[in-house]
């Protein structure tokens, strides 16, 4: 005989019911029984206000931006399954799906699906649009200070000595054109 707990259909309605510290019965959601997620070092770079106050998205797909965000680092493609981002995010693949769906309305991203050799869909494949989330990191290069003279420039040194007469060169075309009668220039 298997305890009340145990019963395969009851596993599901005690689940939703909490237990405070006095074991009394406390309705209280199920996120509240999850588990602090382990600082693992990890970091998200810095993002662009707007995107976290876009009052068109739905809290979890920010959330899920903010994320994928970090995944991309210095801005690949990611090649992900939507299992994955459910399980970093602690929601089901199909509110996933949403997610996506509602990032990719609002302009942020685009997906694809990426399939095996067979034609079966193994994953996705997401771009993020890294203009509308990220701020230009890049410093702007120094501008040169103006001096009040400009430096001598580098010219060709075969111009400047073209000028310089060469006499041997002279005389051996001056003989070159005596012998083919042609008249000096």
């Amino acid at each position: 005989m298997q305890h009340v707990q145990n019963l395969p259909f009851l596993k599901n309605i005690l689940a939703t019911v909490s237990m405070d510290a006095a074991g009394q019965g406390a309705y209280l959601p199920k996120r509240y029984l999850y588990q602090q997620m382990q600082d693992k070092g990890s970091y998200i770079l810095p993002m662009k206000q707007s995107v976290m106050k876009d009052a068109r998205l739905m809290p979890g797909t920010r959330c899920m931006i903010a994320l994928l965000s970090g995944w991309a680092g210095k801005g690949q493609d990611l090649k992900t399954t939507k299992s994955v981002i459910a399980k970093h995010l602690g929601r089901s693949p199909r509110q996933v799906f949403r997610y996506l769906k509602d990032a990719a309305r609002a302009g942020y991203l685009t997906y694809n699906y990426t399939k095996n050799r067979i034609g079966a869909i193994v994953g996705i494949q997401v771009f993020l649009k890294f203009a509308l989330l990220r701020p230009n990191l890049k410093k702007p290069a120094k501008k040169p200070r103006n001096t009040d003279r400009t430096l001598e420039s580098n010219t060709n040194t075969y111009l400047k000595d073209s000028y310089n007469i060469d006499k041997e060169l002279e005389k051996k075309l001056e003989q070159f054109r005596k012998t083919m009668s042609f008249s000096p220039t």
